[in-house]
């Protein structure tokens, strides 16, 4: 299936996975990133929110630190975004972020704790907006933010509901010029 691209970036993103928490700041810098080749795949949503058609998402080797990822929808659009993984206390964290802006100031992020279950799902988690942790919660820097989200990155209470993906066998996302 072609998809046409429509950068769009975080707002969508955020409309596909509401309640996500933006900023300005990564969790660290891309430059100390690892690839994990399990994410390099097309994945297909498992049980969609009701009403919602499964989300595709394609994640692609960008460079030695970063991905290419594009979220397609059956509305022939995708959203395209750069991410990286953060590593914290041996959790892993996608730092995504919009590319819609030619100005890398306006660009902010969004973040995904991420895990593969045994039959080899990928199972997600966002940094929600709606936590009480981040409730008037305000940082000053990227030392800030990253040492915060340290301290909590084992409180559920941080984190939206459970995304589960599968291997998308035949529902992959090609790029179109």
């Amino acid at each position: 299936m072609a998809i046409r691209i429509n950068l769009l970036g975080l707002v969508i993103i955020c409309l596909l996975f509401s309640g996500c928490y933006e900023s300005k700041y990564p969790l660290s810098s891309s430059g100390i990133a690892r690839i994990d080749t399990r994410l390099l795949k097309t994945w297909l949503e498992e049980n969609p929110p009701a009403g919602d058609k499964p989300r595709r998402v394609a994640i692609f080797k960008f460079n030695q630190t970063d991905y290419t990822v594009v979220f397609g929808s059956d509305n022939d659009t995708a959203t395209v975004a750069r991410a990286f993984t953060t590593m914290i206390d041996s959790v892993p964290v996608l730092n995504m972020q919009g590319i819609e802006s030619e100005k890398p100031s306006d660009r902010t992020f969004v973040f995904f704790k991420y895990a593969f279950s045994p039959d080899g799902s990928l199972q997600t988690w966002m940094i929600s907006s709606e936590s009480p942790l981040l409730e008037n919660t305000k940082f000053s820097s990227q030392a800030a933010f990253a040492a915060y989200i340290k301290k909590h990155i084992r409180d559920g209470r941080l984190f939206g509901e459970l995304r589960r993906f599968k291997l998308a066998e035949s529902a992959s996302l090609k790029i179109v010029p």
